[in-house]
């Protein structure tokens, strides 16, 4: 290896295990080569959600705060903590999305957040950093987005401990991770967990009956236990039952072994995937005095201060500018639910299609939620053959294969294709053999 003898052991081994694409836009990057050589090639590889004529989905009236921000606001260095109008602002608006009854104590029972350069990975690596040592075990579900295992297991050197999320009907299901983690209670003296809710990719989230199943674990938890709560596409929900905040305020003031962290972002809840800004707030099991909080804080911002010393600036000042002006918040809470329309017609429309037709080699998740539907394979083919055929058949797809934890499906980014051509990429997916 080049520079060998010069890379220390951390060096060494994110060189040798580390995958750039982390799945994903590897296969992106083969669908938008087809794309470019057919002119009717659907790539549903694009995990960002755009308009049905391909442009980026954003809120026109943060776009037009940000083209009004001054060369300081902009460029200038930002506190490391997150400029403090700004995280009072975000944190409000995420109580806002809370139950009633849920506000009053996430609110007593967590931190202001701190930002994070590099956007939720940025904040994956806080807190893993923070909490965590090398081979601590961390229980991650097999459906996950790949680069949580870049970020976790290859550059932290967590210990990975899978449990299955998604049964072999294709649902949501506690049960394999309660059990894991009764199981690491006897031997571990702490336990990491990963949830990410709607998840990516299987495009599911729990209903309020599984959340319960959930809390009535952790209330039992005798061991240091932290969660971590990817909340990147928090909000898209779409069927009723379905947990449509994120389960956060529900881990809060369980049970002092618990340390719930929230880990969200400006990303896709305001449609701003290249600002990279992140947000890291930390809950509390029980009362907690503010100087604690404030202690707890600082601990993360100290994190950060080593890792990126500060985050972007533009994007907080933009967005204070929006969140503290009633109109403005007004108007961008419009956009915002004209953009979940749009998702939700193409969920129902996948949804409708998948519900009325079979297929003897792909079997759909009961997905409810996020930018994507996923398909579990019957057959011994992988994930990646059936890929590969759908490539060539005009259908840009990603697929996700793990044989070590028994991964294997396909998904599909209902959030990028243009809502006339679903049944057209649907119809090229079940025509698959």
């Amino acid at each position: 290896m080049i520079l060998d003898k010069y890379l220390s052991d951390t060096g060494r081994y994110v060189s040798e295990n580390v995958n750039l694409a982390a799945g994903s836009p590897a296969w992106g990057l083969r669908a938008k080569k087809r794309a470019k050589e057919h002119s009717d090639f659907i790539n549903a590889t694009i995990g960002a959600a755009t308009e049905d004529n391909g442009d980026l989905m954003s809120f026109p009236t943060l776009v037009e705060e940000i083209k009004k921000l001054t060369a300081t606001q902009l460029f200038a260095y930002a506190n490391m903590r997150g400029i403090s109008d700004f995280v009072h602002a975000w944190k409000r608006d995420t109580l806002d999305t809370y139950p009633t009854n849920l506000k009053d104590k996430a609110d007593r029972l967590s931190t202001l957040p701190v930002t994070s350069c590099g956007g939720l990975t940025g904040g994956l690596m806080l807190a893993s950093q923070l909490f965590f040592n090398q081979n601590d075990p961390l229980l991650a579900p097999n459906t996950r987005w790949g680069n949580v295992d870049n970020v976790f297991f290859k550059n932290q050197r967590l210990r990975e401990e899978t449990y299955q999320l998604v049964d072999k009907e294709g649902n949501l299901a506690f049960c394999n991770l309660i059990e894991n983690l009764k199981s690491l209670q006897t031997s571990e003296d702490k336990i990491g967990i990963y949830l990410n809710f709607p998840n990516n990719p299987s495009g599911i989230s729990p209903t309020q009956e599984q959340v319960k199943e959930f809390q009535d674990a952790l209330i039992e938890v005798n061991k240091p236990t932290v969660v971590i709560v990817d909340d990147a596409y928090e909000g898209y929900v779409y069927e009723e039952k379905a947990l449509n905040h994120s389960i956060f305020p529900h881990l809060v003031g369980l049970n002092e072994n618990v340390l719930p962290i929230k880990v969200d972002g400006p990303s896709k809840r305001f449609c701003a995937y290249g600002a990279r800004l992140g947000m890291v707030t930390l809950g509390f099991g029980e009362e907690t005095e503010d100087s604690k909080k404030s202690e707890v804080r600082e601990m993360i911002a100290k994190i950060a201060r080593t890792n990126t010393a500060s985050s972007p600036r533009g994007i907080q000042e933009a967005l204070t500018n929006v969140l503290t002006d009633p109109v403005k918040k007004q108007k961008i809470a419009q956009e915002k639910q004209s953009n979940l329309e749009l998702m939700k017609k193409r969920y129902n429309l996948v949804k409708e299609y998948v519900e009325s037709n079979e297929n003897n080699v792909l079997h759909p998740v009961n997905f409810n939620s996020g930018f994507f539907s996923y398909f579990l394979l019957k057959t011994q083919q992988t994930a990646t053959e059936i890929s590969s055929k759908l490539l060539e058949q005009g259908l840009g797809t990603v697929p996700f294969v793990n044989q070590n934890n028994g991964l294997n499906g396909i998904r599909v980014a209902f959030c990028s294709i243009n809502t006339e051509k679903i049944t057209k990429a649907l119809d090229i997916l079940y025509s698959i053999k």
